[in-house]
């Protein structure tokens, strides 16, 4: 190689290469350190290569086993670029983010980016404006959660090719979703080149001359092998890594994961490590600096749980950073689930003395126990009212949620928590649950959405997703709460219009006290109800679990339609049918009933009024038809049944 007059550099120059064709390569160090390059953007790993399916990754090169051993380089001279459609995207404001976590080998059966873009109209149809890929650099291994990196800028086989990734980006892009990559800059693992340049076999550890890692972790909670990123060689590398992932791909955000360990201060207790630390915030200051100055509305995301003053100090700095909330609140929202004490404060960055919305909070993530397995195993009852019922622990998460997405400020929600996944995070490939098994890979449930229940919970999600992304009011700082006991209340307040979200987490039915902020009338969202409030100091009765979302203007329908907020679940079991349908008067309903029950049809409109009730009475077991009379204008009407504390709707047309 040759040898730059600073001595910082060395390189080859190598010609006769054929433009278009893949070549590997190592780099042959002391005469004995076969390494791969650490900037490569694509290595050949010979032990994990050939379990990458041919659909995954088509051609991989191959591999030159009879000429090297160990991870090599791959070089591609005139490699053909990608033809980017989105060249003007705008990432959606800080405070209004949700995003969708989600990791992309327990998401999808092919585990590639081609099909990921395939299911990006249920995403974008959710209402997610941004999606938050767990690490997709190289790492040890195929089956990875992905914080082992081996190659911080070499993006993993095991998820697809460089185009398809950047054909799924410019596609979210389109649909204005942001894209955000979860990094890992805390530690690199033993495959790195980085760590066999200077290393020590008979320690298994990287060397005291190591410019890049240091030989044993500067604080409790590393895994891999801590980079000391107060050198300049680290500081070049990731500043580097980072300026490639976003110019190379147009990713609008990173999540630093355990950014809280980007420090040389030593310190073995957990506590001690959390308190301010200045050394660290210039650090991570300085690499903020770094993607802002290559995009000023870069998202800087930390998974940093320290000191409170040093968050406040690293998301009021220069653009803004964002922070996650932390285990203590997704906690708090799981206890509430139950039906146990809870306290859902924290979800407000005020509760924080943080002067700006960049709390980033969340009720599950790839690190949390699933809200729906916790509701089935340990939900708390009274009666005949039981969270661990599948039906009613679903209900549970949509009065979760009521109290999640319209907290001011950005959300996280991890794949599939819109449809209750109840697959614990500990769950064991085999079955049975172990924490030996929590990043071991988990069952990928598509059909939930088949399940009515399942996809009520989805429709509740996405009206509140809306909701939040679509009025000013859900980014107000002019509110009110009381989520301390199990009768809460959140009270936002704008020139637009004021909203009353009112819930009931005990397994009793009690009353909200003081459930509006002013007399008039208010609209409920989720089933077209109204309210004409004289008293503000009247309380009202709730059932347990039951949610409601009032406002001073009404709405239009949410998407999914009117439903009720109470434990009534919806149902196709009845086979609720209407006929004729169009219909001019007279119709004919038909249902069928597994046992017995008392019954109520109803026909409502469009708002949520009931027009009549077409019976109210005890009907046995089997088929069962009424008929009617309808003598309304034309239009669209909701024929309800309830039976069972189950519901079930079908739409009428009146010609």
């Amino acid at each position: 190689m040759k040898h730059s007059l600073d001595g910082n550099l060395w390189w080859p120059q190598i010609d006769g290469l054929t433009e278009g064709e893949e070549y590997a390569f190592q780099y042959l160090v002391d005469g004995s350190i076969r390494i791969a390059d650490p900037y490569s953007p694509i290595v050949l790993d010979p032990f994990n290569d050939p379990f990458i399916p041919e659909v995954t990754y088509p051609n991989v090169p191959v591999y030159p086993a009879s000429k090297t051993e160990g991870i090599t380089s791959v070089l591609q001279p005139g490699a053909p670029e990608y033809d980017w459609q989105v060249d003007d995207f705008t990432a959606p404001a800080r405070e209004d983010l949700v995003i969708y976590e989600l990791l992309l080998r327990d998401f999808i059966d092919r585990h590639d980016y081609e099909t990921l873009l395939d299911t990006l109209d249920y995403l974008s149809n959710l209402g997610v404006n941004a999606i938050e890929l767990m690490p997709v650099n190289e790492f040890e291994g195929n089956i990875s959660w992905g914080y082992n990196p081996s190659f911080h800028m070499a993006l993993d086989k095991y998820y697809g090719t460089i185009n398809q990734f950047k054909a799924f980006i410019d596609e979210c892009h389109n649909r204005g979703i942001a894209v955000i990559l979860d990094v890992v800059y805390n530690h690199a693992f033993s495959q790195s080149p980085l760590a066999q340049l200077y290393w020590d076999q008979a320690a298994f550890k990287p060397t005291p001359d190591n410019p890049w890692l240091n030989p044993d972790a500067r604080h409790p909670f590393n895994v891999g092998y801590d980079f000391n990123h107060e050198t300049a060689a680290t500081r070049y590398f990731v500043d580097r890594v980072m300026e490639y992932w976003i110019e190379e791909f147009r990713v609008d955000g990173f999540r630093y994961d355990l950014s809280k360990g980007f420090t040389q201060t030593f310190n073995t207790d957990a506590g001690a490590w959390s308190q301010y630390d200045a050394s660290r915030i210039a650090i991570i200051q300085h690499y903020a600096d770094v993607v802002w100055a290559v995009n000023p509305d870069f998202y800087v995301i930390l998974e940093h749980f320290a000191a409170n003053n040093e968050e406040i100090e690293l998301t009021t700095y220069g653009n803004g950073m964002m922070s996650w909330a932390g285990a203590g609140l997704h906690n708090q929202y799981l206890e509430a689930a139950m039906g146990y004490p809870s306290n859902l404060s924290g979800a407000f960055y005020s509760d924080r003395g943080w002067p700006t919305p960049a709390l980033i909070a969340y009720m599950e993530s790839h690190d949390e126990e699933r809200m729906m397995y916790k509701n089935e195993q340990f939900g708390n009852s009274a009666g005949d009212y039981d969270v661990r019922n599948t039906l009613t622990g679903l209900q549970r998460c949509e009065l979760a949620s009521a109290f999640f997405y319209t907290v001011p400020g950005p959300k996280m929600l991890w794949q599939f928590g819109e449809v209750g996944y109840n697959f614990s995070i500990n769950y064991c490939p085999g079955g049975g649950i172990s924490d030996a098994c929590r990043v071991d890979p988990k069952p990928i449930r598509w059909d939930y959405f088949e399940s009515p229940n399942r996809q009520r919970l989805y429709n509740v999600t996405k009206a509140l997703i809306e909701l939040k992304t679509d009025y000013p009011v859900f980014r107000t700082t002019d509110y009110s709460r009381n989520l301390n006991t199990t009768a809460k209340r959140i009270h936002l307040n704008s020139d637009e219009m004021d909203v009353a979200v009112l819930g009931n987490f005990a397994v009793e039915p009690q009353a909200i006290p003081e459930p509006f902020q002013q007399t008039g009338w208010w609209y409920e969202y989720f089933t077209g109800d109204s309210i004409f409030v004289e008293d503000i100091n009247q309380a009202l009765d709730f059932v347990p679990g039951e949610y409601r979302l009032y406002t001073t203007v009404r709405l239009d329908e949410p998407p999914g339609g009117f439903i009720s907020s109470t434990r009534e679940v919806l149902t196709d079991a009845f086979q609720l049918e209407v006929f004729p349908n169009p219909s001019t008067e007279q119709v004919t309903i038909g249902f069928e009933l597994e046992a017995a029950s008392e019954v109520q049809l109803q026909l409502i409109d469009m708002n949520g009024r009931v027009l009549s009730t077409l019976t109210e009475e005890r009907v046995p077991a089997g088929p069962y038809q009424v008929g009617a009379t309808i003598n309304l204008p034309p239009g669209l009407y909701i024929v309800q049944l309830r039976a069972n504390n189950q519901l079930q709707t079908q739409r009428l047309i009146i010609q």
